[in-house]
């Protein structure tokens, strides 16, 4: 399996080149490839001591020296984003330099580029392709579709069918199976789909209200994820759903109780096949064990407040100073590489100064987007990308997920689809109003 998976990452790359060596919009080409070989993106290519980069990685550097014009200037309005990103990078140098684990942590540095990387590129094809946002929510909903693609045969076969030869031992629970499709880890699956479903309801020819077909496949997707087992996820749902009550227009909560009626019977007919819904795990004991890695994560954190141990030093600092926290599996020792939340995994690596700054550039996307909504600049389809980020900044209390970057991936889409909505006009011709807010093409 582990010479498969060679293999598997090498032909992926080389199929990313020959594309782009045959395209005449290779950045596009890059930002289509990543959604649509969502499988196989968090593949490594290089091994741990080499800062474990991904396919998504490398495509992601092959792209800067490709595209390197596309880096040279900055939009007055991305201003604060770039100088964000600046200012992040700087934190991060900082503390890797003053950690007790130096190499690692700037290795682990070389993985934070590529999300501007990333970020970059799609701005400036949306603002060059005001079609293109259509084109991007396509591409997630697809990658969202394959995978409940891969569940359903899981569902079938079982786990013997998956996409890695070893799999999170959550997958196995003493009620059933956590199905995590092509995911290593069933949570951050879950999480995966929780963040997607929301771009299910949006209907291009009337933005006001879903329609019947953007509700049976939000609900679709909203079963695969109590298949997974994730109770994170599952509030991070809601979260989302309860956003939209508040401040969608009339039409779209008529809808969205109406879905959420639907998905009440479901829970109830069907509560004793879903997992999420018949875990008996000890509530109190599952929360204890978090509750006393937070503190002793909390008190790292008050170690080194201003820089932190260094970003991915989480395991290697406990192995060392930090030694209660633990897992035995299969009879092995295994120290835990982030404290069961997402929050103080950051607030320990990068101290608090990066930690502002993370969420600053989070949050400021979806503030930015509210207020262009308030303003009417931009219609309601950026409630519909707010909303996946509420269930995601939710479910990030109990579960670190960006490590796999997929799930990164689905969350920096949805905040540049948010900075450009919101500063469309100040950056970009009004020729196509319409068009900016992602008609069908």
């Amino acid at each position: 399996m582990k010479s498969l998976m060679v293999v598997l990452t090498a032909a992926a790359l080389v199929i990313f080149i020959v594309l782009l060596l045959s395209s005449r919009h290779p950045r596009r080409t890059y930002l289509l490839f990543m959604l649509y070989a969502m499988p196989v993106i968090d593949l490594k290519v290089t091994p741990w001591q080499f800062g474990s980069l991904s396919l998504f990685d490398a495509c992601s550097y092959v792209m800067l020296f490709w595209r390197y014009k596309d880096f040279l200037s900055v939009y007055k309005p991305n201003q604060y984003y770039f100088g964000g990103f600046c200012t992040l990078i700087f934190l991060l140098l900082l503390g890797s330099l003053t950690s007790s684990f130096i190499t690692n942590s700037l290795l682990t540095i070389l993985s934070v580029f590529p999300v501007f990387i990333y970020a970059r590129l799609l701005m400036v094809e949306c603002m060059q392709n005001n079609r293109f946002l259509a084109k991007m929510v396509k591409g997630l909903q697809i990658a969202c579709l394959v995978s409940m693609a891969f569940l359903a045969v899981q569902l079938v076969v079982g786990l013997e069918f998956r996409f890695y030869a070893e799999l999170n031992q959550n997958t196995l629970d003493s009620n059933g199976i956590r199905y995590p499709s092509y995911f290593h880890d069933s949570q951050k699956y879950a999480q995966f789909l929780a963040m997607l479903s929301f771009l299910f309801l949006i209907n291009y020819r009337n933005i006001q209200r879903p329609n019947i077909k953007n509700l049976l496949l939000f609900l679709s997707v909203a079963v695969a994820m109590f298949l997974t087992g994730g109770r994170s996820a599952f509030l991070g749902l809601s979260a989302g759903v309860l956003f939209l009550l508040l401040f969608a227009g009339v039409q779209y909560k008529k809808y969205i109780i109406a879905g959420c009626l639907a998905g009440g019977l479901v829970i109830a007919f069907f509560s004793q096949s879903l997992i999420m819904f018949n875990r008996k795990d000890d509530f109190n004991n599952s929360f204890d064990f978090r509750a006393s890695i937070w503190q002793e994560a909390y008190d790292i954190y008050k170690a080194h407040p201003f820089l932190g141990i260094g970003i991915g030093n989480y395991k290697d600092y406990v192995s060392k100073f930090s030694q209660d926290q633990y897992l035995i599996l299969e009879d092995e020792i295994v120290f835990l590489d982030q404290p069961e939340n997402g929050y103080l995994k950051i607030l320990t690596e990068f101290g608090a100064p990066g930690f502002l700054v993370v969420f600053a550039l989070i949050l400021g996307a979806a503030v930015g987007a509210v207020r262009a909504w308030v303003k009417k600049q931009a219609n309601g389809i950026v409630l519909l990308f707010i909303a996946p980020i509420i269930s995601w900044l939710v479910s990030f209390v109990s579960l670190y997920s960006i490590t796999d970057r997929r799930n990164l991936i689905v969350l920096v889409s949805l905040c540049t689809l948010l900075i450009y909505l919101s500063n469309r006009s100040k950056i970009v011709d009004e020729e196509q109003p319409d068009a900016a807010y992602g008609e069908p093409v």
